[in-house]
């Protein structure tokens, strides 16, 4: 007498095997994929540079927000971590700041945050 054992099946399907035999065709989520990333390439090639640039003038935060999503989240923890939170509107401000003076780049950042603190309660003193 011969013994033989069958592997149990318990239900599930055997590899390359589909419960599903009506389902997507193979590579058809690739087909989408592909398709909608040549749309997106053609629209860019028609339009991008010049969408981004009338998004980065019109509406900066909006611009702002797609460039950041853009970032590795690795590198958008350092940035969050280094700028201690601050919204885009505020790190526009700063960043506006530090261009409006010539010096700042080479100063002290404590010393031009007094510079520009001062600089503005004296204009309120004069204003009042």
């Amino acid at each position: 007498m011969e013994l033989t054992t069958k592997p149990e099946n318990r239900g599930r399907w055997q590899p390359g095997q589909s419960g599903n035999m009506a389902g997507k065709p193979p590579g058809a989520r690739h087909r989408f994929s592909a398709a909608f990333l040549q749309d997106l390439a053609d629209v860019w090639q028609a339009h991008g540079r010049e969408t981004m640039i009338a998004t980065a003038r019109v509406n900066p935060s909006t611009f702002f927000a797609v460039c950041a999503r853009l970032i590795p989240s690795d590198v958008k923890i350092s940035v969050e971590q280094t700028f201690g939170g601050l919204s885009a509107e505020d790190y526009a401000i700063l960043q506006g700041i530090k261009e409006a003076l010539p010096a700042a780049n080479s100063q002290n950042p404590a010393d031009v945050l007094a510079y520009v603190r001062d600089t503005l309660r004296a204009a309120d003193a004069q204003d009042n």
